[in-house]
């Protein structure tokens, strides 16, 4: 169990290091091929768009043909994506492109995140969660955290092929250790808890669960499109493209330090309570980041902020498990999840980008505040419906 979970952790590390990695060369794209930000919004979204095909299904073939399979096949896709990238020459094909990369990011998490509720004792869920979200943004701080520096010197298509010969790496070691402990991983059981056979149809008429989707929706529509943005507010404040991976860097490490920290948090406290107390603070800190000029600030914001976007993930993990552990069919709550995060996610880059582009990237942040209160909201109706409903806590 405990290698299953080390297996999964490392995956994630690789799975988010090269999604940031990829969006990190959306300036440099943009420059080259002349391309808008309604465009950029569009290409980041493709990820999203695929994950919201892909969510249902997914987790019928983790469970039908083994999880980590489906997951090391994911790395297949990438250095695929990235090859193609690193030949593109037309937003046509950077679409094919990114459509192919998108097919392993829309896999991961829905199978992922199920296996490591199934693998997590009650009482650590949070934790557990906590430090599996917060790999993926170590990952992204590691292999990001020079992208930038890398493609202003080589330019974005040789980095790219940079970036396959890693895929190559990771995927020969991967299948090795496959081999070599097939007969070990086949007596594994990934679902080690004994579950109810429920439906789709029975998990959606859950009120609770129903409401903990809303929460999901806006935060998603406020936190998970700032750092493909944050880029652009850089170059907008003047600030030189040639170091904006140590500002997305700093981002990516609020992001780590919040998923540890909220994660616990929740164990300790209630989970609504932190998550009010979480996204109302990030209201603050994007107006804060969105309207300062000093470096130092913008650094020191970006920490801050990237802590409380992406670090209510395990916050609302742990609603999602909550809300469903009567039955424990978390395979499916968890597919519903990430299908409606992955609807918001792939919404919210083209809604911020079609609104930079009118309006300009600064009521784009205005507006991911906006989103953020609602999830306010939000989370205070559920609140009101656990109590009578008596939702266990976790």
């Amino acid at each position: 169990m405990k290698n299953k979970l080390t297996q999964i952790f490392t995956l994630h590390f690789f799975n988010d290091g090269f999604l940031a990695s990829i969006i990190l060369l959306l300036p440099f794209i943009a420059k080259d091929l002349s391309l808008n930000l309604t465009q950029i919004g569009f290409l980041s979204s493709i990820f999203s768009l695929t994950g919201i095909l892909l969510s249902l299904p997914v987790g019928y073939l983790g469970s039908r043909f083994g999880a980590i399979k489906i997951l090391v096949f994911t790395i297949i896709f990438y250095g695929l994506g990235f090859l193609f990238t690193s030949f593109s020459h037309s937003y046509i094909f950077l679409i094919f492109s990114f459509a192919i990369m998108s097919v392993a990011f829309g896999s991961f998490h829905p199978v992922a995140f199920s296996i490591v509720a199934n693998l997590s004792k009650k009482e650590k869920l949070g934790r557990t969660v906590g430090d599996f979200t917060a790999i993926g943004e170590f990952g992204r701080i590691c292999l990001s955290g020079f992208v930038s520096f890398i493609a202003f010197t080589i330019g974005w298509q040789r980095t790219s092929f940079v970036y396959v010969i890693i895929s190559g790496i990771l995927l020969t070691i991967f299948l090795f250790s496959h081999f070599k402990n097939e007969k070990i991983n086949n007596n594994e059981n990934l679902n080690p808890k004994k579950q109810k056979h429920v439906n789709f149809s029975e998990i959606i008429k859950n009120k609770g669960f129903l409401l903990v989707l809303l929460i999901n929706f806006f935060d998603n529509l406020a936190s998970s499109a700032l750092f493909i943005f944050l880029p652009f507010l850089l170059i907008f404040k003047g600030i030189n493209p040639s170091v904006l991976g140590a500002f997305t860097s700093a981002f990516f490490l609020g992001n780590l330090i919040g998923k540890m920290g909220l994660g616990r948090l929740t164990d300790k406290f209630k989970n609504i309570k932190v998550f009010i107390y979480a996204e109302s603070l990030m209201i603050i800190f994007i107006i804060l980041l969105t309207y300062s000029n000093s470096i130092f600030f913008i650094i020191t914001f970006s920490v801050i902020l990237g802590s409380l976007t992406m670090g209510t993930a395990p916050v609302r993990t742990t609603m999602v498990a909550e809300t469903n552990a009567h039955h424990g069919s978390y395979e499916k709550a968890f597919a519903v999840g990430s299908f409606i995060a992955s609807l918001s996610s792939a919404l919210a880059p083209i809604i911020l980008g079609y609104v930079a582009d009118l309006y300009g990237i600064i009521n784009s942040f205005n507006l991911a505040a906006i989103f953020a209160l609602f999830a306010v909201f939000s989370t205070y109706i559920y609140s009101l419906e656990k109590k009578p409903n008596k939702i266990s806590s976790i």
